[in-house]
């Protein structure tokens, strides 16, 4: 047994020899270096003999380990011409530590990426084919001298998140490119790219300023790819960093400032004192979340990790010129009555109006010169201005700069809404609108509005008031109330030209259905309508501005209010007498059970909807009578006005009614046509109709269900566009009848 047990031992040692033999090949070739896989990028680029002066930047950087061994970079790599181009357009002779840094690391990104890649966005859900323009360098800045809000000297490190500093990300730049296949994909072409290099020709393989050499992309080395270009590259400043060095822009940048918050981070100044030797606290300069985006901030939204791949912030900057001479012509035109002469002062008084110019030059989206008229700003507008008016444009680290000659003439300023939200003498009104709603339409441009003004002082006398003490209520008085009068003084305009407020007339509709009317200078409704005292009837136009990029403004001194009666009361004004035009139809109607004489309520109306009443002439019903549509006296046309037979008061309900449309208004404005329902219903509770077959400024003719005609009165002396609890009340030359 002692001999066999070696011999098994041999064997069993023989087998496991060769079986560790195996594995180690497979290992081996599964994952060990492939015979093909290129040197490393270092050694790549000293064996090519034409990136000595790149290469020696590496060695000052300290990035020739990190190049010559294990990672994954794509390099952009400078030849020696363009580093003798570069000298000397520097007027330099060496290139130093510092510069040598700056350079290589912002020549390097992460992930070696052949160029057919680099157009493509790596999400969190995979590559995104031709939506990626930028990607994110090794280079970054670090702390830096500043002065805080009071001037003091201080350290700073930049903000890396808008409105906000998070200690361990940091703040990488990133490189921009132009290559063919995103730039196709998005509609780009030599032109948007030439707006900010116009010295370097396009060729859909550019690097910032440089060029893609051709035969020299893609190659591979074994921590990476390396791409030739013909210029050397450095990192160009952020939006936060050039517009503070820039003299042209220091009014713009004194309103940016106001944005700005410097906090002391213990984390950043451990690592400052750790890395420089020298102990000093170091603040972050983060700019408010009132803020489109943070004009330091190098990385984008970060929705997505990457998402600053695909996407980069905007700015238009205007000069000084331009912010003084818009500050004097728009956002203190009205301040200035209330000694509020400069930017500063107007920040104290109305830092929402600063805050909303700011924004309206800022962008969270990468504008392209070919794009301005279709990219929105913070504020969701279309930018005003064109590439005429841009006189310094700058593809930054972080986003495109224009420097325009002209202010951005905001929709929250330009509009009807402006007139509102710049004048203090109407601040409750403007903060009425905003807590109510009713801002966006009359801030869009392609929306015309009249808005009537309403001071401060009407307001408060009403009772009405903003107080921001009260937070989660700051409009003091009845809401309600409020809203339904703020209403009534949006009049929309559609196509129409604005009314000739001054010596025409006419009547209008307001954005809550409700009704107005204007002549010779004057605004009534029928709230001033129902005033005892004859002045008090309407409200005089003292002014009107046309200013308004979509509509006017009227000014006045009072309200124009609604009414507390129902529409009975109205009918009943104009036909208590028998001489009065609504005589015999008010007679019908006090008298019939559909109608409560104490309040005027008819009988199917609810409060808060709009009604149309038309009320046929004396005559008309007179026919009606002698047509047995309606009980009386058919030879004398003289109608039964309190009937008692069941049958008479059910025909006298169902002419009223018929002549009473349901849930909407129709005056002689031109703008409401076709078929309406009427309060009328038959046993099934399908209700009757009638048509609106014309409608201008001067003719309104209904058709009936059987196709018989009746036009409004619209002379003066006659009773029509009466003004009424949500309601308009019209005299017709004939009855309408109804048949199921």
């Amino acid at each position: 047994m002692s001999k066999i047990l070696p011999k098994f031992l041999i064997v069993f040692l023989t087998v496991i020899f060769f079986l560790s033999s195996c594995r180690k090949k497979e290992f081996d070739d599964f994952y060990g270096r492939p015979e093909n896989l290129g040197d490393p990028i270092y050694q790549q680029l000293q064996a090519k003999g034409n990136f000595a002066k790149f290469l020696d930047c590496i060695d000052k950087a300290g990035y020739k380990e990190t190049l010559s061994t294990a990672g994954s970079w794509t390099v952009f790599a400078p030849t020696d011409e363009a580093f003798v181009t570069y000298l000397k357009d520097n007027n330099l002779t060496e290139v130093s530590v510092d510069l040598a840094s700056r350079i290589v690391r912002y020549a390097m990104i992460y992930d070696g990426e052949k160029v057919e890649r680099l157009s493509d966005f790596f999400s969190v859900k995979g590559f995104i084919k031709n939506s990626a323009f930028r990607r994110r360098s090794v280079y970054y800045d670090f702390v830096y001298d500043g002065k805080d809000n009071n001037g003091n000297a201080i350290k700073v490190i930049a903000a890396n998140r808008n409105g906000s500093y998070l200690a361990t990300d940091f703040n990488n730049k990133n490189i921009t490119y132009f290559l063919s296949p995103y730039m196709t994909f998005n509609g780009l072409s030599a032109a948007d790219y030439n707006f900010f290099y116009p010295n370097t020709a396009y060729n859909g393989n550019n690097i910032g300023a440089a060029r893609l050499i051709d035969g020299q992309q893609n190659i591979v080395a074994e921590n990476g790819v390396i791409h030739v270009i013909d210029k050397v590259l450095t990192p160009p400043q952020s939006i936060d960093q050039y517009i503070n060095e820039k003299p042209d822009y220091s009014v713009f940048k004194g309103l940016l400032d106001k944005f700005v918050t410097y906090s002391l981070n213990a984390d950043i100044s451990h690592r400052y004192e750790v890395l420089s030797g020298k102990a000093a606290n170091v603040y972050a300069k983060t700019y408010s979340t009132l803020l489109a985006f943070s004009p330091n901030n190098e990385n984008y939204l970060k929705v997505d990790a990457n998402d600053a791949q695909q996407g980069s912030y905007s700015i238009f900057a205007p000069t000084n010129a331009a912010v003084n001479t818009y500050a004097q012509n728009v956002l203190l035109k009205y301040w200035k009555k209330k000694g509020v002469n400069n930017l500063n002062d107007l920040y104290v008084v109305a830092p929402d109006v600063i805050k909303d110019f700011v924004n309206s030059h800022l962008f969270t989206t990468t504008v392209w010169p070919s794009k301005f008229a279709t990219t929105p700003n913070a504020l969701n507008d279309f930018t005003t201005r064109v590439v005429a008016d841009v006189v310094d444009k700058q593809a930054l680290s972080n986003g495109f700069l224009y420097g325009i000659n002209k202010a951005q003439n905001a929709n929250v300023f330009s509009t009807v809404y402006g007139n509102v939200n710049l004048d203090p003498d109407y601040s409750v009104m403007k903060q009425a609108l905003i807590y109510f709603g009713l801002i966006p339409a009359l801030k869009t441009p392609t929306l015309r509005y009249v808005v009537v003004m309403i001071p401060d002082v009407t307001l408060r006398r009403m009772g009405f008031n903003y107080d921001p003490f009260y937070a989660s209520a700051p409009i003091r008085g009845d809401l309600v109330a409020l809203k339904r009068i703020l209403q009534t003084h949006i009049i929309a305009l559609g196509d129409r030209d604005i009314p000739n407020f001054s010596t025409g007339s006419g009547i209008l509709e307001a954005s809550n259905g409700e009704y107005i009317k204007y002549a010779a200078g004057k605004l009534i409704s029928a709230g001033t309508q129902d005033s005892v005292a004859v002045a008090k009837q309407s409200i005089p136009v003292d002014s009107i501005s046309t200013s308004p990029v979509n509509g006017a403004a009227v000014y006045g001194k009072e309200a124009l209010t609604y009414t507390v009666l129902n529409i009975g009361k109205h009918i009943e004004k104009y036909g208590t007498l028998t001489t009065d035009p609504y005589y015999y139809f008010f007679q019908l109607l006090n008298n019939n059970i559909i109608y409560t004489k104490a309040t005027g309520v008819i009988q199917g109306t609810v409060e808060g909807v709009n009604y149309t009443v038309f009320i046929p002439t004396n005559a008309a019903i007179m026919q009606a009578v002698k047509d047995g549509i309606l009980p009386g006296n058919v030879t004398t046309g003289i109608p039964a006005t309190a009937p008692t037979d069941g049958s008479d008061v059910t025909r006298v309900s169902k002419f009223l009614l018929y002549h009473i449309i349901n849930k909407n208004t129709i005056a002689s404005d031109g703008q409401k046509t076709g078929q309406f329902e009427t309060l009328m219903k038959n046993d099934g509770g399908d209700a009757a109709k009638i048509s609106v077959a014309i409608n201008t400024t001067s003719s309104l003719t209904l058709r009936d269900v059987v196709g018989r005609t009746a036009n409004v009165l619209l002379n003066p002396a006659d009773r029509s566009n009466v003004l009424s609890n949500r309601t308009v009340i019209h005299q017709i030359n004939n009855y309408l009848k109804y048949q199921f």
